[in-house]
């Protein structure tokens, strides 16, 4: 388990996924899995689920013509997707124990994309290290409204 500390700051989580992000950048989604998991699976494996959705995704817009992705280094980043986030959402305590999330876009081919990583941190009160960190979910809402578009 990988754990956010109770009293982090913004730029603290954020240093904590963007160590994570660099994991991604390696290619090593049997790691990321292995210590942060995937919620959004559906029965594949979860490294491979990782994999996939950086390989589907598509931008006529920032990447035209390109069809083969990998995440790259997100300190050398440059041009793409102006609006590119790194961003801490807390959340006020709940039933499910939801404490966070971050949205961080993610750098693709050495430029910024609007594929998204969304990480969360649960509150598991038995635990004293922290939150529980996990990545929740790959995906570009631009790239899946234009799929809805086309059906």
């Amino acid at each position: 388990m990988i754990f956010v500390p109770r009293n982090a700051s913004e730029e603290q989580v954020l240093d904590i996924v963007r160590e994570w992000v660099q994991v991604l950048a390696r290619g090593d989604y049997e790691f990321i899995f292995a210590e942060l998991g995937y919620s959004l699976t559906f029965g594949e494996p979860g490294a491979e689920c990782i994999r996939n959705e950086i390989k589907k995704y598509r931008s006529p817009e920032y990447f035209p013509e390109i069809e083969e992705f990998m995440v790259s280094d997100w300190k050398t980043a440059r041009g793409g997707y102006a609006a590119h986030k790194q961003k801490v959402i807390w959340y006020k305590q709940n039933s499910v124990g939801l404490a966070g999330a971050v949205e961080f876009d993610l750098p693709l081919n050495g430029k910024w994309s609007d594929l998204k990583a969304d990480f969360v941190f649960f509150d598991n009160k038995k635990l004293k290290e922290g939150y529980v960190l996990a990545l929740e979910q790959i995906q570009s809402n631009a790239q899946w409204q234009r799929e809805v578009e086309h059906l």
